[in-house]
C-alpha cells in the first residue's frame, strides 16, 4: 500500500460480529483509496441490517468533510484519585436485588453515581476551531 500511495478507510471499529463466543470481533470492511485526501471523505458504520457484519458507507464531498470529535465523559485531566473517593463513598454494595426494577434502578443510580463522579473530576477542555489548512490554489480550483 505506501509503494503505490494506497490509503484505507475505516470506522476503525468492528464490523464482523462472530456468533461463535470464541472468536473476536473483527474489522473486515474498508475502503481502499489512491489520490483522495481524506479530509474529503468520511466512513460510517450502518446498523440498519442485521446480520453478522455491520455494512460501511463511505461518503465522499467535494468540499472538506469537517468531522466533529467524538464527545468524551475523561480526559488526561481527569483526577481519578478523587473519583475512587466519590464512588466509594456513594456506592452501596449491600443492595438486595430480587426484581426486574429493583436491577434497572440500581443500575441507573450506577451510571448516575458514575457519571456525576467524572463530571465533577474532569476539567472542561476547550475545543480547539477546526482550520480550512487547504492551499487557496487548490480552493480556487
Amino acid at each position: 500500500m505506501q509503494e503505490e500511495n494506497y490509503y484505507y478507510m475505516s470506522t476503525g471499529t468492528p464490523t464482523y460480529w462472530p456468533t461463535d463466543p470464541q472468536k473476536t470481533p473483527d474489522l473486515l470492511d474498508f475502503f481502499v483509496t489512491k489520490g483522495l485526501s481524506s479530509t474529503y471523505a468520511d466512513v460510517t458504520p450502518s446498523f440498519e441490517l442485521s446480520s453478522d457484519h455491520t455494512p460501511v458507507i463511505a461518503t465522499i464531498s467535494s468540499s472538506v468533510i469537517h468531522k466533529q470529535p467524538t464527545p468524551k465523559l475523561h480526559n488526561n485531566k481527569t483526577n481519578w484519585d478523587t473519583y475512587r473517593e466519590i464512588i466509594d463513598n456513594n456506592i452501596n454494595l449491600s443492595i438486595k436485588i430480587k426484581t426486574t426494577e429493583d436491577l434497572n434502578e440500581t443500575l441507573q443510580t450506577l451510571i448516575d453515581t458514575l457519571q456525576k463522579a467524572v463530571r465533577r473530576t474532569t476539567p472542561q477542555q476547550i475545543t480547539k476551531k477546526i482550520t480550512n489548512n487547504i492551499p487557496i490554489e487548490i480552493k480556487r480550483l
